[in-house]
């Protein structure tokens, strides 16, 4: 048994080499690069391989001694997360107090949430988004996963071990662990699809510990697999292993990470393909094995945590998270490792193989010789030096934390977020006004006597919109009175397109038109077709974005335009034309509006929808003018036909005589 227990201890390198792609794909994701649109997907592959190896741990403890010591375990798991965190807040908050004072206050804010371990809890109360692009986001908002990695150490050891004192037989105690941890893993996956709303922004979906735990429960799956063999299939491991892997990195690199796929079963499907490859590359050598334990990707590995956790502010502090040269990105890239390394040699490491311990003891030894009671003294020295630039750090800290300005009343997210709930009790407050009055069909015959703002009063009109569009609520009503608004911050394109769907199941709305003015929180993803095709005959109206730190800016344009040059019954809002040369428009995010940009941009929507009903009111009249010109045609025709069979009658007659 010791022999046995031994060998599953043994450093797997590979296994950081699985850590390393994944880490890897979240920089790249959080840099916004092309070839990481679901990079995301990195973190569900870093909770499978943390639920495999710390069930490894916990299960080699059982079986070896009985029980776990749980004091001691969560010891080693708060030297392993804390320090680093520690380190990387405080360095965060000094830093941003000096360049940037609005992502200082959202640190400040979230700073006791990441490093006590219930950062994905604190921003789904505080209904944070996490795929809001266009705006200031915190520097911690990255630990949610670390909060998660958290609740899971300190809930299942216990779990583990009642079960392990009611279940003395090893046989019997592995399917129970079994089962357990697979039938808490599909209960997750089910509150997952269950609480995902695809018309709506996932946050909620993606930060829950509950919705999420899924991915460290197949990881300790395999774990358990390891130890007990509760299943006795023999699969082809080597060969499945390296198309899991293949698989894996394709859905990380193609699929969006907007997909509502990834809630209904693609995180799973992570989760599994990712536990594979580590049970595989555990139980057996390939060239998987090579791959992933090559050298380069040991070290990467080996430093994963650290450039998880100093990647992610550092962007936020460069570029505020957005599309940037390649030059600014070869810096944060850069920055992030060199802050890791120094981060894992000189804090995580010593820390983590028992530094504090080691001095503990030394200073409260008995020197037996003048060479023990040396390193005792210069220990000491040490060690008051630590304490007392600690001290110092920390004070600095708490007195930076309540004496530098904040600018809490200045930022323009949390302004957004208090807007946004106002415009959607404004928006219900529509829908009822237009429930209890129904619309006076009669009128449509008669809109091109109407002065314009006659018809702009008259007309229904549907703006499926994102952030930008909160500020423009209140502008856009005035203009267009008897429509309706529904602003989401964080939509994106692919969620959008279900909203004019719920709004005529749900509301039975049936209003003139629909304007969809989204696109700035990702590329559109051929949604242009599926909103036509949901609008059917009522115009549509496309908006063109601003959003020039974001590298589909123009590929979202170019689409938008060429859509509405090739499709009938489709109208442009040039808002990237109209606001060019206009920086007094918008925020200092480049891309959210001031109240003056707000009112250019429902101009803009009042231009255009005045346009576009001039336009088919004018089509209108021709046809009908045509159509009469027609009837009047064919009246012709048949008198002259009944004149003609007359005259010919007449001739009959006379020939009869």
């Amino acid at each position: 048994m010791e022999k046995k227990i031994q060998k599953k201890r043994k450093y797997i390198k590979e296994i950081d080499g699985l850590r390393a792609l994944a880490v890897i794909m979240v920089l790249a994701y959080h840099l916004k690069m092309p070839f990481a649109k679901s990079g995301l997907l990195g973190v569900t592959v870093f909770f499978v391989i943390s639920g495999y190896l710390i069930t490894g741990i916990l299960i080699n403890e059982i079986e070896e001694s009985g029980g776990v010591d749980l004091k001691n375990f969560w010891l080693r798991r708060i030297r392993r997360l804390l320090p680093a965190v520690l380190s990387m807040a405080v360095v965060m908050i000094f830093v941003s107090a000096v360049v940037n004072r609005v992502v200082f206050t959202k640190g400040c804010n979230d700073l006791l949430s990441a490093v006590f371990g219930y950062n994905n809890w604190w921003q789904i109360f505080r209904k944070v988004s996490y795929f809001e692009n266009a705006g200031a986001p915190s520097p911690f908002t990255h630990c949610w996963s670390l909060a998660i990695e958290t609740q899971f150490y300190l809930i299942y050891p216990i779990l583990l071990l009642l079960l392990s004192r009611v279940f003395r037989k090893r046989k019997k105690r592995g399917k129970v662990f079994a089962s357990l941890s697979a039938l808490l893993a599909v209960v997750s996956m089910i509150l997952m699809a269950v609480l995902y709303n695809p018309n709506g922004d996932p946050s909620r979906v993606y930060y829950g510990t509950d919705t999420r735990a899924f991915s460290l429960l197949i990881g300790a799956l395999a774990a358990i697999q390891m130890e007990y063999r509760i299943i006795k299939v023999r699969l082809p491991r080597k060969i499945w292993a390296f198309i899991s892997l293949v698989i894996l990195t394709c859905m990380m690199i193609f699929i969006s990470s907007y997909s509502s796929f990834l809630y209904y079963g693609g995180q799973a499907i992570v989760s599994l393909l990712a536990a594979f490859v580590v049970y595989a590359v555990t139980v057996s050598k390939s060239m998987l094995n090579k791959i992933l334990g090559h050298n380069a990707l040991k070290w990467i590995g080996d430093r994963s945590y650290s450039i998880y956790l100093w990647h992610y502010p550092i962007i936020i502090l460069i570029s505020g998270g957005k599309k940037s040269a390649w030059w600014i990105m070869l810096i944060e890239i850069v920055l992030s490792v060199v802050l890791a390394e120094i981060s894992y040699r000189f804090i995580e490491t010593p820390i983590r193989h028992g530094i504090i311990g080691e001095y503990i003891n030394i200073i409260n030894s008995k020197p037996t010789n003048k060479r023990e009671r040396k390193r005792q003294i210069q220990v000491a020295r040490r060690s008051m030096k630590v304490m007392s630039l600690a001290t110092v750090v920390g004070a600095a800290l708490i007195l930076c934390m309540i004496f530098v300005p904040k600018k809490s009343t200045l930022d323009a997210v949390a302004e957004r977020e208090k807007k946004a709930n106002e415009v959607n009790e404004l928006t219900k407050q529509k829908l009822e006004e237009q429930k209890k009055t129904s619309k006076d069909k009669d009128t449509e015959d008669s809109k091109s006597e109407m002065t314009d703002e006659e018809l702009l009063d008259s007309l229904n009109i549907l703006l499926i919109g994102d952030s930008i569009n909160v500020n423009v609520a209140d502008y856009y009503y005035k203009v267009l009175p008897n429509s309706i608004s529904d602003t989401q911050i964080g939509r994106s394109t692919l969620t959008g397109c279900d909203v004019y769907q719920y709004y005529v199941d749900s509301n039975g709305w049936d209003g003139d038109g629909v304007i969809f003015a989204l696109g700035t929180n990702g590329p559109m993803y051929d949604t242009l077709a599926t909103i036509r095709e949901k609008a059917g005959d009522k115009p549509l109206f496309l908006t063109t974005i601003h959003a020039p730190t974001e590298d589909y800016e123009s590929e979202n344009n170019q689409e938008i335009r060429d859509f509405v040059e090739n499709n009938d019954n489709t109208y442009l809002i040039d808002w990237y034309t109209a606001s060019l040369d206009h920086p007094e428009y918008f925020e200092p995010d480049d891309m959210h509006l001031v109240p003056t940009g707000a009112e250019a941009y429902a101009n803009c929507i009042k231009e255009s929808v005045l346009s576009a009903f001039r336009e088919r009111e004018e089509s209108s009249d021709k046809d009908d003018s045509k159509d009469s010109s027609n009837k009047k045609k064919s009246d012709d025709n048949s008198t002259d036909e009944k004149s003609s069979s007359s005259k010919n009658s007449m001739k009959s007659e006379d020939n009869e005589e």
